[in-house]
């Protein structure tokens, strides 16, 4: 039987790393595609990394902690991550867990069964649904239309047809995530876009689905500004190495 390894990049996650590793470690128990729970701290400087220790010692699956001295930025996590999965696939999501199991049960189904290459939640799949706080609403507004904006420009500048490239549920075969991975060059959170540009230049077959998004937080406005603005430098980046077919040269 295929196997997939679930891959979880953390940071400053202390006020729910404990019960989401209980939550994370109860799915990977009555999941039997899952071989292994990778869990990668990004140097957290909160409590994150002693509750995660601690945490640990009450559970004898197959979990694998690694724990990176520095905050060495979201893509960077991943990558260290799938550099030590022992699954034929590799699924990674956030720390946080935003989005339900059952989405996961959808990416493995399409990994394994429907062998697709690369797979990507997608908000704004026709089935996808969220849950949000109503005083949340106003913030999920602007953010959800600064995206719409975001993602046209995405698409302008890389070629990719896709309506939604920052949903944090991807997963890969091992051979498209160690192509897509050689070629990353971008180790913060701009890094799917860098992933997602390379699978399409070497035209992987990527699988949209839709998630069950649960909104429990807002970004603060001087984070979302700051995240943007570093996104657009590294969009130009990209394009440039879109454009010397970095991506395809072997």
């Amino acid at each position: 039987m295929s196997t997939v390894s679930l891959i979880i990049p953390i940071y400053q996650a202390e006020e729910f790393i404990e019960q989401n590793i209980t939550r994370l470690v109860a799915y990977c128990a009555q999941t039997p595609q899952i071989n292994d729970l990778i869990l990668v701290n990004d140097g957290s400087t909160d409590r994150t990394h002693d509750i995660i220790e601690a945490s640990l010692k009450n559970h004898d699956q197959n979990i694998n902690y690694i724990h990176l001295k520095n905050n060495v930025g979201k893509g960077a996590a991943v990558k260290a991550g799938i550099a030590a999965a022992q699954g034929d696939h590799a699924i990674f999501t956030d720390c946080d867990l935003p989005y339900a199991f059952s989405n996961v049960d959808q990416a493995i189904t399409q990994l394994i069964d429907h062998q697709a290459q690369m797979i990507i939640g997608s908000r704004m799949h026709p089935d996808s649904l969220y849950h949000i706080r109503p005083q949340n609403l106003s913030y999920i507004y602007i953010r959800h239309t600064s995206g719409r904006l975001f993602n046209k420009m995405v698409k302008i500048i890389t070629g990719l047809p896709l309506e939604d490239t920052q949903a944090s549920l991807k997963g890969f075969d091992r051979e498209t995530a160690e192509l897509c991975l050689k070629k990353m060059t971008t180790t913060g959170f701009a890094f799917d876009i860098d992933l997602l540009v390379c699978a399409h230049q070497n035209k992987r077959r990527i699988v949209q689905i839709p998630l069950e998004f649960n909104y429990e937080s807002e970004m603060s406005t001087m984070s979302f500004f700051k995240h943007a603005v570093f996104m657009s430098f590294v969009l130009l980046r990209i394009f440039f190495k879109r454009m010397t077919h970095y991506y395809t040269r072997t």
